[in-house]
């Protein structure tokens, strides 16, 4: 899990950044679905990846990426061991790449992964290096939202009825309440709280930032946020080794490791929840509390029984998922639906559309709380999200539950903002309601 020092002028990466975002929107004149969904424009990303299914189980879109939007086939990617979210070429870790400030060719152009590599958000490494993490952190954080599970519900009722009238969902309560539950879930001391919170706000566009260039104002700041966020948790967990502490970060040092903690374990898990896991979490209370809005009789069913609210989550979870792109590299040649792939291609699972293929769901366009089962693909095994989904649940359903109990009469005020060049996670940057 080594780091990439990001040397790269203003004009550079402004440049880079630029020809990239002019490449895909030139891309999606050419009426590839996948090519406009990644572009993230004011393309109705459902009717994309509804045309992305009708190509068939598997296609290759302009934007030189194999492209699913059926379940069956998206499941058995995310599942294949010979898939991961980390490049082939970029196994090769310690030295940091040249910066490269002679003049390319006029035909290159320039990769993503390399003009912006986010290795301090640690959000491409191998596929195995997450199903590691994932058996050594995931009983240590259930473990730990349990305990506190009674803590959370009291803290999020508290938060609700000191709301306003007339507030923004995801400022005025979404966004502050993950971060204030990860703090505490963390065990960060009171003075590095404030600077969390705002590193995390920063941090919030890393997952989209791996599929589609930000502006170069944004990228400097996602960089710094994420820089941040690595020395505050590096800091937290340091502090932790001369003096235990009882939070999650101290009890990742504690915790029993079947095949040898390595020295970085417990600063990937804290980062991973701070930078992904926030944005996630914040992300679902919205779409989750949009969605029974929207369906005024699921809303009923809600109020009328609380102990419905995980389901209502993990309905949202297929409906309108928090991530809804999976992108994963082949790391030999395969063959999948008939196509034979080559080593290092990329190939994406769109996971809104598969959670909507109608040759795995029933009604598969309708919100239904109370579907059994509930399958989607929103956090496969294998990725950063596997690594923040026990929190993401749990912040969700405490929210949600609070929001029915405390404001049965709540209604959308206005629509959605949603923040741009979000392929990854259609994130919600404004949503107005109301209580009267």
């Amino acid at each position: 899990m080594g780091r990439m020092v990001q040397t790269a002028t203003d004009s550079k990466l402004g440049d880079n950044l630029l020809t990239l975002r002019g490449v895909q929107w030139i891309l999606g004149t050419k009426d590839d679905p996948y090519a406009l969904l990644l572009r993230a424009a004011s393309d109705d990303p459902r009717e994309l990846g509804r045309r992305i299914r009708e190509r068939g189980p598997l296609s290759f879109s302009h934007a030189m990426a194999w492209v699913t939007a059926s379940y069956e086939l998206g499941a058995e990617v995310l599942a294949d061991p010979r898939l991961s979210p980390r490049h082939p070429d970029d196994r090769v870790t310690g030295e940091a790449e040249p910066d490269g400030d002679a003049e390319p060719m006029p035909w290159d152009i320039p990769v993503l992964r390399k003009v912006l590599p986010l290795d301090d958000a640690f959000v491409t490494l191998d596929r195995a290096e997450y199903d590691r993490l994932g058996r050594r952190a995931e009983p240590v954080i259930a473990g730990a939202l349990e305990r506190r599970r009674q803590e959370i519900a009291d803290f999020h009722r508290e938060r609700v009825r000191r709301l306003p009238d007339e507030f923004d969902l995801m400022t005025g309560f979404a966004r502050d309440t993950s971060a204030a539950v990860l703090c505490d879930l963390l065990g960060l001391p009171a003075e590095r709280r404030e600077r969390f919170t705002a590193l995390c706000a920063g941090a919030a566009g890393t997952l989209d930032a791996t599929l589609c260039p930000p502006r170069l104002t944004a990228a400097r700041e996602l960089l710094a946020s994420l820089a941040g966020m690595r020395e505050l948790l590096g800091e937290t967990i340091e502090s932790g080794r001369k003096t235990p502490g009882e939070g999650l970060a101290g009890e990742l040092l504690r915790a029993p490791a079947g095949e040898g903690p390595r020295p970085g374990d417990a600063l990937a898990v804290c980062v991973l929840l701070a930078v992904v896991g926030a944005d996630t979490a914040a992300n679902l209370v919205c779409e989750a509390i949009a969605s029974l809005l929207d369906h005024p009789e699921q809303w009923k069913l809600l109020r009328d029984d609380p102990a419905l609210a995980p389901a209502a989550v993990e309905e949202t979870l297929r409906y309108a998922p928090p991530i809804r792109l999976h992108r994963l590299y082949t790391q030999e040649d395969v063959e999948l639906a008939g196509q034979r792939i080559e080593a290092g291609q990329e190939l994406v699972v769109v996971a809104e559309a598969a959670n909507r293929d109608p040759e795995a769901h029933g009604d598969p366009d309708g919100f239904d709380i109370t579907r059994r089962p509930v399958r989607h693909l929103t956090f496969p095994a294998g990725s950063p999200a596997a690594i923040v989904a026990s929190f993401a649940r749990a912040q969700a359903v405490a929210a949600v539950a609070a929001v029915a109990a405390e404001l049965p009469d709540l209604r959308r005020a206005g629509d959605v903002l949603r923040r741009l060049r979000s392929p990854a996670t259609a994130a919600v940057l404004r949503l107005p309601v109301r209580t009267g």
